[in-house]
């Protein structure tokens, strides 16, 4: 748990899932930079790209009254919110959305925080439609610690921005001030490419992983997919290839695609239509309300960032939630870089593994359930 202080009042703010063993902050300099110089008037704000919900907190422990309208694709996002507002004894915003589209109709703000996304595709698309719906003059700030802004972030701020002056830096953050306007960069929502593997047209969401091409590592996986003739999880699917793959190469299995990014689930979707009378589209943190021991197979391609941060626990969470939905005799198939040494956690998990296929970069993985289980 970490202190975090806005007018003298400490907050306790923690990322999720909670990682007791790890030393990674749920805030950083920009949040409270931006806390303490956003520089609005009275009414409300919109939040968006807030992580683990330190800027809401931080914004509700400053002035209990003021409304704020949430903003975040992510569905760990949401739940590091609700945890961080109920920790500190704040009660839980009404106002949440996944997608800045889901805004339209709604009264103008005071002001917008935006939290730079990694994706500057996704901040692309915001301030697309902040200009497009929002009246020019709106007050955006734009926060971010100095080494999380690209060089080309400038010359976008320019161009989809109007009044456009950086603070100074405080603790290596940095904001970036403007005001909304009537330009639009020209980026279409979804960008779309052909994908010789599966023969079709791939549709991607700005935030959607793998959304310029297909994943590296996703193409080794589908050289090697497994048959299944009952139930399967397409586990973190991004963009649904690996779905995709799956529907075609086995007619008879039924699919629970799952994402914890709303703009990657949504891209399945769209990537799965001929499907989906036999898939099941969960926005989920890996597979939590998954029943236990409820389908034969995972496909998994573990991401080993959350944010910035470099972490492991994400693929220990789904390697654990994969066995415990897994049947006995149930196989999780994974693929992974060979420097990330899965096999250590799948022998601890599963007691042992089965190496499918490998090359110089990657290795792909399988364990299987060997006995039905209570607990893990």
């Amino acid at each position: 748990m970490t202190p975090f202080v806005v007018n003298d009042i400490e907050l306790s703010l923690e990322r999720f899932p909670p990682v007791a063993e790890q030393q990674l902050q749920a805030w950083d300099a920009a949040d409270e930079l931006v806390i303490a110089q956003h520089q609005f008037d009275a009414g409300e704000i919109w939040i968006f790209n807030d992580h683990f919900g330190a800027i809401a907190c931080g914004l509700r422990a400053d002035d209990s009254d003021r409304p704020l309208r949430w903003i975040n694709e992510s569905f760990v996002a949401h739940q590091a919110l609700e945890q961080n507002l109920e920790l500190n004894g704040f009660e839980p915003l009404d106002e949440l959305h996944q997608q800045v589209e889901q805004l339209k109709g709604v009264d103008a703000p005071v002001g917008v925080i935006i939290k730079l996304p990694r994706n500057l595709r996704l901040l692309t698309n915001q301030l697309d439609w902040l200009n497009q719906y929002l009246p020019a003059g709106i007050p955006v700030v734009i926060a971010a610690r100095q080494k999380d802004m690209p060089t080309t972030l400038p010359d976008l701020t320019r161009q989809l921005l109007d009044e456009v002056r950086p603070s100074r830096a405080v603790k290596k953050a940095r904001l970036i001030y403007g005001v909304s306007c009537e330009r639009n960069s020209g980026q279409p929502l979804l960008n779309s490419w052909h994908c010789d593997e599966i023969n079709q047209t791939v549709h991607n969401l700005p935030n959607t992983y793998g959304s310029q091409r297909l994943d590296i590592g996703a193409r080794v996986l589908l050289d090697n997919l497994p048959k299944c003739g009952g139930t399967m999880i397409d586990l973190g699917c991004g963009n649904g290839v690996l779905t995709a793959a799956m529907a075609q190469k086995n007619p008879n299995c039924d699919i629970i695609a799952t994402d914890e990014s709303w703009h990657g689930l949504e891209a399945c979707k769209l990537n799965t239509t001929q499907y989906n009378d036999r898939i099941e589209y969960l926005w989920n943190d890996c597979l939590s309300g998954v029943d236990g021991g409820s389908v034969d197979l995972v496909l998994c391609n573990p991401p080993f960032h959350q944010q910035q941060a470099v972490t492991d626990h994400i693929a220990w969470q789904m390697f654990r939630d994969a066995k415990r939905v897994l049947k006995t005799g149930g196989k999780l198939r994974i693929v992974g870089n060979r420097h990330l040494a899965y096999h250590i956690k799948l022998t601890r998990l599963f007691g042992g593994y089965d190496t499918i296929a490998s090359n110089a970069k990657f290795v792909i993985l399988e364990a299987q359930k060997r006995r039905q289980e209570i607990d893990y």
